[in-house]
Protein backbone atom coordinates (compact mmCIF):
# COMPACT_ATOMS: atom_id res chain seq x y z
CA UNK A 1 0.00 0.00 0.00
CA UNK A 2 2.98 2.28 0.87
CA UNK A 3 4.67 1.70 -2.82
CA UNK A 4 0.97 2.08 -4.53
CA UNK A 5 0.13 5.59 -2.45
CA UNK A 6 3.73 6.73 -3.48
CA UNK A 7 3.05 6.20 -7.26
CA UNK A 8 -0.60 8.03 -6.63
CA UNK A 9 0.91 10.95 -5.06
CA UNK A 10 3.58 11.07 -8.05
CA UNK A 11 0.87 10.40 -10.80
CA UNK A 12 -1.22 13.35 -8.45
CA UNK A 13 1.42 15.67 -8.79
CA UNK A 14 2.13 15.57 -12.05
CA UNK A 15 -1.57 16.00 -12.83
CA UNK A 16 -1.43 19.38 -10.94
CA UNK A 17 1.64 20.25 -12.85
CA UNK A 18 -0.14 20.08 -16.20
CA UNK A 19 -3.06 21.92 -14.70
CA UNK A 20 -0.68 24.71 -13.11
CA UNK A 21 0.48 25.29 -17.15
CA UNK A 22 -3.05 24.97 -18.44
CA UNK A 23 -4.34 27.71 -16.13
CA UNK A 24 -1.57 29.87 -16.95
CA UNK A 25 -1.81 29.47 -20.51
CA UNK A 26 -5.44 29.93 -20.34
CA UNK A 27 -5.79 33.20 -19.03
CA UNK A 28 -4.35 35.50 -21.97
CA UNK A 29 -6.20 33.01 -24.27
CA UNK A 30 -9.41 33.52 -21.80
CA UNK A 31 -8.83 37.76 -22.47
CA UNK A 32 -8.48 37.76 -25.83
CA UNK A 33 -11.74 35.57 -26.62
CA UNK A 34 -13.96 37.93 -24.00
CA UNK A 35 -12.75 40.63 -25.93
CA UNK A 36 -13.83 39.13 -29.29
CA UNK A 37 -16.92 37.69 -27.87
CA UNK A 38 -17.66 41.81 -27.41
CA UNK A 39 -16.72 43.21 -30.73
CA UNK A 40 -18.99 40.23 -32.06
CA UNK A 41 -21.86 41.88 -29.88
CA UNK A 42 -21.10 45.49 -30.32
CA UNK A 43 -20.84 44.81 -34.38
CA UNK A 44 -24.17 43.41 -33.97
CA UNK A 45 -25.84 45.62 -32.14
CA UNK A 46 -24.08 48.27 -33.99
CA UNK A 47 -27.19 50.63 -34.03
CA UNK A 48 -27.81 51.00 -29.95
CA UNK A 49 -23.65 51.44 -30.04
CA UNK A 50 -23.95 54.53 -32.33
CA UNK A 51 -26.11 55.93 -30.26
CA UNK A 52 -24.39 56.11 -27.66
CA UNK A 53 -22.28 59.65 -27.29
CA UNK A 54 -18.29 59.44 -27.21
CA UNK A 55 -17.91 59.67 -23.32
CA UNK A 56 -20.46 56.84 -22.87
CA UNK A 57 -18.37 54.71 -25.68
CA UNK A 58 -15.09 55.05 -23.87
CA UNK A 59 -16.62 54.49 -20.70
CA UNK A 60 -18.32 51.19 -21.66
CA UNK A 61 -14.80 50.18 -23.52
CA UNK A 62 -12.85 50.62 -20.35
CA UNK A 63 -15.74 49.49 -17.99
CA UNK A 64 -15.70 45.99 -19.85
CA UNK A 65 -11.78 45.55 -20.01
CA UNK A 66 -12.09 46.06 -16.15
CA UNK A 67 -14.35 43.40 -15.87
CA UNK A 68 -12.95 40.96 -18.38
CA UNK A 69 -9.32 41.24 -16.33
CA UNK A 70 -12.09 40.80 -12.89
CA UNK A 71 -13.21 37.60 -14.89
CA UNK A 72 -10.30 36.22 -16.07
CA UNK A 73 -8.57 36.67 -12.37
CA UNK A 74 -11.70 34.58 -11.18
CA UNK A 75 -11.62 32.13 -13.25
CA UNK A 76 -7.83 31.73 -12.84
CA UNK A 77 -8.62 31.83 -9.38
CA UNK A 78 -11.28 29.09 -9.63
CA UNK A 79 -8.78 26.93 -11.42
CA UNK A 80 -6.22 26.85 -8.73
CA UNK A 81 -8.65 24.40 -6.58
CA UNK A 82 -6.71 20.97 -6.75
CA UNK A 83 -10.04 19.66 -6.14
CA UNK A 84 -11.51 20.83 -9.59
CA UNK A 85 -8.38 18.97 -12.03
CA UNK A 86 -8.53 15.69 -9.37
CA UNK A 87 -12.09 15.15 -10.47
CA UNK A 88 -13.19 16.80 -13.52
CA UNK A 89 -16.29 15.51 -14.18
CA UNK A 90 -19.67 17.40 -13.55
CA UNK A 91 -21.64 14.07 -13.23
CA UNK A 92 -18.19 11.41 -11.73
CA UNK A 93 -20.39 9.00 -10.72
CA UNK A 94 -17.74 8.14 -8.41
CA UNK A 95 -19.23 7.26 -4.75
CA UNK A 96 -17.89 7.50 -1.38
CA UNK A 97 -16.54 3.71 -0.46
CA UNK A 98 -18.90 2.00 1.46
CA UNK A 99 -16.46 -0.71 2.75
CA UNK A 100 -15.41 0.12 6.47
CA UNK A 101 -11.85 0.41 6.99
CA UNK A 102 -10.81 3.79 5.90
CA UNK A 103 -8.67 5.62 8.18
CA UNK A 104 -10.25 9.29 8.51
CA UNK A 105 -7.02 10.71 7.71
CA UNK A 106 -7.31 9.18 4.42
CA UNK A 107 -7.71 12.52 1.71
CA UNK A 108 -10.81 12.77 0.34
CA UNK A 109 -9.49 12.33 -3.26
CA UNK A 110 -7.67 9.10 -2.78
CA UNK A 111 -10.67 7.55 -0.89
CA UNK A 112 -13.11 8.19 -3.62
CA UNK A 113 -10.49 6.47 -6.55
CA UNK A 114 -10.13 3.85 -3.69
CA UNK A 115 -13.38 2.84 -3.82
CA UNK A 116 -14.45 -0.23 -3.81
CA UNK A 117 -16.81 -1.41 -6.52
CA UNK A 118 -17.93 1.74 -8.05
CA UNK A 119 -18.61 2.60 -12.12
CA UNK A 120 -16.46 4.92 -13.50
CA UNK A 121 -16.88 6.85 -17.52
CA UNK A 122 -14.30 5.44 -19.31
CA UNK A 123 -12.15 8.21 -20.13
CA UNK A 124 -12.09 12.30 -19.79
CA UNK A 125 -13.93 13.98 -23.03
CA UNK A 126 -13.08 16.99 -24.74
CA UNK A 127 -12.54 20.46 -22.79
CA UNK A 128 -15.46 21.65 -24.91
CA UNK A 129 -17.63 18.99 -22.69
CA UNK A 130 -20.64 20.66 -20.99
CA UNK A 131 -20.24 17.72 -18.56
CA UNK A 132 -16.10 18.93 -17.93
CA UNK A 133 -16.03 21.30 -14.45
CA UNK A 134 -13.09 22.88 -15.94
CA UNK A 135 -14.48 23.94 -19.32
CA UNK A 136 -17.87 25.06 -16.68
CA UNK A 137 -15.44 27.16 -15.00
CA UNK A 138 -14.46 28.63 -18.16
CA UNK A 139 -18.00 29.35 -19.74
CA UNK A 140 -18.78 31.11 -16.38
CA UNK A 141 -15.97 34.31 -17.64
CA UNK A 142 -18.93 36.21 -19.43
CA UNK A 143 -20.98 36.41 -16.71
CA UNK A 144 -19.41 39.77 -14.79
CA UNK A 145 -19.87 41.55 -18.54
CA UNK A 146 -24.00 41.20 -18.27
CA UNK A 147 -24.19 43.59 -15.36
CA UNK A 148 -22.04 46.45 -17.47
CA UNK A 149 -23.74 45.51 -20.78
CA UNK A 150 -27.39 45.94 -19.06
CA UNK A 151 -26.17 49.22 -17.83
CA UNK A 152 -25.17 50.67 -21.12
CA UNK A 153 -28.55 49.36 -22.17
CA UNK A 154 -27.66 46.25 -24.66
CA UNK A 155 -30.32 43.99 -24.68
CA UNK A 156 -29.83 40.40 -23.78
CA UNK A 157 -30.11 37.02 -25.79
CA UNK A 158 -31.85 34.10 -25.15
CA UNK A 159 -30.03 32.51 -22.06
CA UNK A 160 -27.50 30.92 -22.39
CA UNK A 161 -26.28 28.55 -19.68
CA UNK A 162 -23.06 29.40 -18.33
CA UNK A 163 -22.24 31.89 -20.46
CA UNK A 164 -23.86 35.01 -19.66
CA UNK A 165 -27.06 36.36 -20.81
CA UNK A 166 -25.28 38.33 -24.01
CA UNK A 167 -23.18 35.57 -25.91
CA UNK A 168 -20.21 37.10 -24.81
CA UNK A 169 -18.49 33.50 -24.30
CA UNK A 170 -16.96 30.81 -25.82
CA UNK A 171 -19.18 28.15 -26.57
CA UNK A 172 -16.98 25.56 -28.53
CA UNK A 173 -12.99 25.38 -27.92
CA UNK A 174 -12.14 26.38 -31.06
CA UNK A 175 -13.85 29.66 -30.51
CA UNK A 176 -12.12 30.37 -27.27
CA UNK A 177 -8.74 29.77 -28.86
CA UNK A 178 -8.58 29.17 -32.38
CA UNK A 179 -4.54 28.66 -32.23
CA UNK A 180 -5.45 25.20 -30.63
CA UNK A 181 -2.75 26.15 -28.36
CA UNK A 182 -5.13 24.72 -25.36
CA UNK A 183 -6.18 21.91 -27.13
CA UNK A 184 -2.53 20.68 -27.29
CA UNK A 185 -1.79 21.50 -23.20
CA UNK A 186 -5.48 19.82 -22.46
CA UNK A 187 -4.29 16.62 -24.68
CA UNK A 188 -1.07 16.62 -21.63
CA UNK A 189 -3.73 17.04 -18.57
CA UNK A 190 -6.05 14.28 -19.80
CA UNK A 191 -2.98 11.85 -20.23
CA UNK A 192 -1.51 12.59 -16.87
CA UNK A 193 -4.96 12.65 -15.35
CA UNK A 194 -5.81 9.31 -17.13
CA UNK A 195 -2.85 8.20 -16.18
CA UNK A 196 -3.53 8.85 -12.46
CA UNK A 197 -7.20 7.66 -12.61
CA UNK A 198 -5.73 3.97 -13.65
CA UNK A 199 -3.24 3.94 -10.98
CA UNK A 200 -6.17 3.99 -8.49
CA UNK A 201 -7.77 1.40 -9.73
CA UNK A 202 -5.42 -1.43 -9.57
CA UNK A 203 -6.13 -3.12 -6.35
CA UNK A 204 -3.73 -3.08 -3.69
Amino acid sequence: MTDRFAHLERARDEVLAEAESFRLELEPILAASLRAGMERLTSTHAAHLASLDGTSRRALRETCERAIASSVGSVSARLRDPELWLSPRTAPDLLAPTEPGWSLSTPAWLARLLGRGERRPAGLGALDDPGNRIWVAIASAAGPLDAVLHEFGFAPQRHRIGGGRFGVAPRTLPRLDPSGALQRRWKRYRAAYERYEALARVRG
